[in-house]
């Protein structure tokens, strides 16, 4: 295995790769939220190609000196590169003032993971060198389960709005007849809002019967199905808010009505909660209870609403604090897991088991501000499995203080470029308020259940919060994650779509 000698590796391209990267990020806030310049369409062209340029130049600059001590390249990648290449087309055909700056920020996430993953796979001693190959194979699956998604939403809901004018269409199309079974399948309120909840609990359940623990194998191939529980998760949850605004109504409507209503999917979300328990998976339960609350907030528009659910989720803590004992002795080896990962986090060097948490904080704190340098560093030291949780212990080491902020930044850009997705979509309430509703909230809940979910992977690698073991979205290994996040992707880029992209007239 080649191993990179700083005196091959140029500092410069270590300082141009952060200065690039800040740069790109600057520009991407600043044509985002300051220099607005209009919603011509020709506008958003021109800052999409100039931010997707920006973004391909920086990775270029980080991969160069990787490949330059190391050319042979995996096949592998010529798919990738098509991939985007097609997307990027795809996306060309949509852009406008409201997603020109998301498609480059998560080009730029994704190549992130894959500079690390490449670094890990040919210059270093951990023998990962599938990982890198196998992580290309699944960004390519992503962006094209991107596009599919984005492409048969849109389809759907032409379907939906257009239904007594496809007569005018020409012979049927089978882009339209599969179009008609997504919607009846997915759009139809009283089929979708009972599917989404099986479907949720039947990918929590299938591990669990089969007793393969959280992941299944298919053909040789690892599948995660709680990962999936994220799309359905959030279908499920916009449907019962759409429902809440539709038979509730106004202020005037009595508390016990407006509880009653909310009771339903918060004791249906308790189901999939104790799913997670009994895989022992105690990160998804932090993410779906962060992001839980925020739709609440959104989707309600009322502070009793979300009132009465953190106090629900406050009385669930005091009262597992208060019958600690019992709960214990009932079930040792899940009330023992909480406990030590709250023990580890207070003290991580006190705890045998805070061993990976002192190993990550000891190569962040060798990073320094600047890093070791891409490829300089000694990931062989870090903790086990660096690749899936412990991603940015990498990124902060040979990248230093300076680089993990950096991709915090990225990641706060993303969420806001989410959030602004999702509230333009208010201004199509005077032609569609249903599906104004629906992708609202769709698309606040796919924004923020990857910012959270990258927020909570940041906060227990660097012992902020509690180690949950969830991934980092679209830089850390794994195929299941990737395709997951990049079908929600997918899934914002049709709530981003106008009110002309949305009409067959």
């Amino acid at each position: 295995m080649p191993a990179l000698d700083l005196e091959t590796l140029p500092r410069s391209f270590h300082t141009v790769f952060l200065g690039s990267y800040a740069i790109t990020l600057v520009s991407i806030f600043f044509f985002s939220f300051i220099a607005f310049f209009g919603r011509a369409r020709w506008i958003s062209l021109s800052k999409f190609i100039l931010l997707s340029g920006m973004v391909w130049f920086t990775l270029f600059i980080g991969f160069y000196p990787l490949i330059r001590d190391n050319p042979r390249m995996d096949r592998n990648v010529t798919l990738l590169l098509l991939a985007y290449l097609f997307a990027f087309i795809f996306i060309l055909k949509y852009v406008n003032y409201q997603n020109y700056a998301l498609f480059p920020i998560i080009t730029l996430l994704n190549g992130t993971g894959l500079l690390l993953l490449y670094r890990l796979s040919y210059f270093s001693r951990l023998g990962l060198q599938q990982e890198f190959s196998k992580q290309v194979l699944f960004s390519t699956a992503g962006l094209f389960l991107m596009v599919l998604t984005a492409w048969v939403l849109k389809i759907s809901v032409q379907v939906d709005i257009h239904r007594d004018s496809l007569a005018l269409l020409k012979p049927p199309k089978l882009d339209l007849l599969l179009a008609w079974i997504i919607n009846r399948l997915i759009f139809n309120n009283f089929v979708s809002y009972h599917l989404w909840l099986v479907m949720t609990l039947i990918l929590l359940a299938l591990p669990i019967a089969l007793g393969t623990g959280m992941r299944l194998t298919v053909a040789g191939i690892q599948i995660q199905p709680s990962e999936f529980v994220k799309m359905t998760f959030i279908f499920y949850l916009t449907y019962h808010l759409v429902r809440y605004r539709e038979k509730i109504g106004g202020w005037e409507t009595p508390i016990r009505h407006r509880l009653g209503f909310l009771m339903f999917p918060l004791l249906t979300l308790s189901l999939p909660f104790v799913g997670y328990v009994l895989q022992k998976d105690f990160g998804p339960l932090m993410l779906y209870s962060l992001v839980l609350i925020a739709m609440f907030f959104v989707g309600t528009s009322r502070i009793f609403e979300v009132a009465f659910t953190l106090g629900l989720f406050s009385l669930i803590i005091y009262l597992y604090n208060a019958f600690y004992p019992m709960i214990n002795a009932a079930v040792p080896k899940y009330a023992s897991i909480i406990v030590d990962r709250i023990n580890i986090w207070q003290n991580p060097w006190l705890h045998t088991k805070g061993e990976q948490i002192v190993r990550s904080l000891w190569a962040i704190k060798d990073g320094g501000l600047w890093g070791t340098g891409l490829g300089a560093g000694h990931p062989e030291f870090f903790p086990s499995e660096v690749q899936h949780d412990f991603i940015f212990t990498l990124l902060t080491h040979e990248g230093g203080l300076l680089g993990g902020f950096l991709i915090i930044i990225a990641y706060l850009l993303f969420g806001l470029l989410g959030i602004r997705i999702a509230f333009a979509n208010r201004k199509d309430y005077t032609w569609n308020a249903k599906w104004a509703e629906i992708r609202l909230i769709l698309a606040l809940g796919c924004a923020l259940i990857i910012f959270v979910q990258a927020m909570i992977n940041i906060g227990g690698v660097s012992n902020f919060s509690l180690m949950t073991g969830i991934t980092l979205p679209f830089v850390s290994y794994g195929g299941t994650s990737m395709v997951v996040s990049y079908i929600l992707i997918g899934v914002l880029l049709f709530c981003s779509f106008s009110r002309k992209e949305l009409t067959l007239v």
